[in-house]
């Protein structure tokens, strides 16, 4: 039976995977278990985007140990996400079906902005004083994230595209370390930060925070070193780890307290990120927190399905800031939202749709016409364009992209092109979703809430039927017509749509 209270989240790091089993009670989430792989699988990419098999093996195997565990735990009350080396990935469909055969869960691939933001409600659901303007540094395998703000509401959230694995094997390849090799290096980072450090400078936070593996190892190697002075990573502590890390002259050599085996091979790197964002950020002490990626991911799942418990859902934030931004009428997206939800009522059961995809459904109603911000011609494919590539928190990048097919394909000729960007696991829900979202806007093209006294779905597997009363089709004659023209349209998707009519 299925375990209602039991939470997991999962983060496919570019170093290592970590799972994280949570119960929910008294609306407070408390850790239970705990699993980590260092999987390192950014050391098995190559600069044309393919992944070893060694690595790739090592990455399944983890992942089906992960799947032991989330056995019995609800399908929605698992996230899964991949970060930095998935969003490198040239065969990502590919490796994604194996990776959620293996793992027994669908995974999401976030962008790096999503990440920050998610590392940052994280980092402050850990901490005591949720009023001090922060700022968190995560330095991942593949990426470093840096993100500041106070309370729950972060404002700067920015990820640089390099992590502790990249830099060890760029700077430190035959495993060599040396003065001048760091000096490049740091150097490299600096020019990297150097937009960033420009909206770090102007934000008023009080308190530095390192997140992750990276950050709690230099924090426990300064503390060794001096264990009788307060905790942390000062300046000058991490210059006489610089001056160690050099002195070692060979990855294998190096020997610090508080340095544990595994994270031996890719220290050098991540100690030159930290190194070079303290003097770039102007950085005194960076404090260590236990918390990152993986926190973040069950406080937002919990808030996703939990609304009750006091946490906002980010998705409806994200939706009412486009909605603002662009000038959407909001009146239409509430007639689109209904048509289409009480097609996806209907249907939902007959054509086996999954429960996010209805919020998905909604959430693209919501803003479909925000392409009319940029012009009336072709608007449904600006709005698509900008679905597809905004920041948006709260959504990955593959819900985005079916939200953006959805979003181009609401009229016109359709055609599901963009199922290229979509796992193929869910092109059957993203085409009965077009459907319904096409049928939606027929019905509410008109513009007013005139709408049938009654009106019935009817699903099999790949046909929808549609009846509506005989008297306001004849009333409506735009929509009547629209009607029987999608009918045709929708075989293009393999799909079939009939028009019925009743009588009084």
């Amino acid at each position: 039976m299925p375990q209602r209270d039991l939470y997991a989240a999962i983060d496919l790091g570019s170093n290592s995977f970590h799972l994280v089993v949570a119960r929910h009670e008294h609306g407070e989430l408390r850790v239970i278990d705990q699993l980590k792989d260092m999987v390192r699988i950014a050391g098995g990419l190559n600069r044309q985007g393919q992944l070893d098999p060694s690595t790739s093996e090592h990455a399944l195997a983890s992942l089906s140990r992960f799947r032991e565990r989330i056995q019995g735990i609800p399908a929605d009350h698992i996230r899964a996400v991949g970060t930095q080396t998935f969003r490198r990935l040239a065969q990502r469909d590919a490796f994604l079906t194996a990776a959620e055969k293996a793992l027994g869960a669908p995974i999401e691939v976030i962008g790096g902005r999503e990440e920050a933001r998610l590392i940052y409600i994280g980092v402050c659901q850990g901490m005591a004083n949720e009023g001090t303007p922060k700022l968190i540094i995560d330095v991942g395998g593949g990426s470093t994230e840096v993100v500041a703000g106070h309370g729950h509401t972060p404002s700067v959230l920015e990820s640089l595209p390099m992590g502790c694995v990249g830099l060890t094997q760029k700077f430190f390849k035959d495993h060599d370390i040396s003065a001048s090799r760091w000096a490049r290096g740091r150097d490299k980072v600096m020019a990297d930060a150097q937009s960033l450090a420009a909206q770090i400078k102007t934000y008023p936070w009080q308190q530095a925070i390192g997140a992750s593996g990276t950050a709690r190892a230099l924090v426990a190697m300064a503390d060794a070193l001096h264990p009788t002075m307060p905790s942390g990573l000062t300046r000058e502590r991490m210059s006489e780890i610089r001056e160690r890390l050099i002195q070692a002259k060979r990855l294998d050599a190096i020997d610090l307290p508080g340095l544990s085996e595994r994270r031996r091979p890719v220290i050098a790197g991540g100690a030159l990120i930290i190194d070079g964002l303290m003097d770039a950020l102007s950085i005194d002490v960076l404090s260590a927190s236990p918390f990152a990626l993986r926190e973040g991911l069950l406080y937002d799942l919990v808030a996703r399905l939990a609304p009750d418990q006091g946490q906002d859902n980010p998705r409806q934030g994200t939706i009412e800031a486009m909605l603002d931004r662009y000038q959407c009428d909001r009146a239409q997206a509430r007639r689109v939202r209904h048509w289409a939800l009480t097609g996806w009522d209907a249907t939902a059961t007959a054509w086996s749709l999954p429960a996010v995809s209805r919020e998905l459904l909604a959430a693209t109603c919501s803003v479909h016409e925000l392409g009319l911000a940029i012009a009336h011609e072709h608007y449904h494919l600006h709005s698509g364009y900008v679905l597809a590539h905004a920041d948006m928190p709260g959504f990955s990048q593959t819900e985005q992209q079916v939200m953006a097919t959805l979003a181009r394909g609401q009229r016109a000729k359709p055609h599901p092109g963009g199922l290229d960007l979509i796992p193929e696991r869910l092109h059957e829900t993203t085409l009965h979703l077009l459907m319904l979202m096409r049928l939606a806007v027929a019905l509410a093209r008109a513009r007013n809430d005139d709408w049938p006294d009654r009106i019935e779905w009817r699903a099999d597997t790949r046909t929808l039927h549609l009846s509506l009363p005989d008297a306001w089709l004849k009333a409506h004659p735009l929509t009547h017509r629209d009607l029987l023209v999608e009918a045709d349209q929708i075989k293009r998707l393999s799909l079939t749509l009939t028009i019925e009519t009743t009588t009084a």
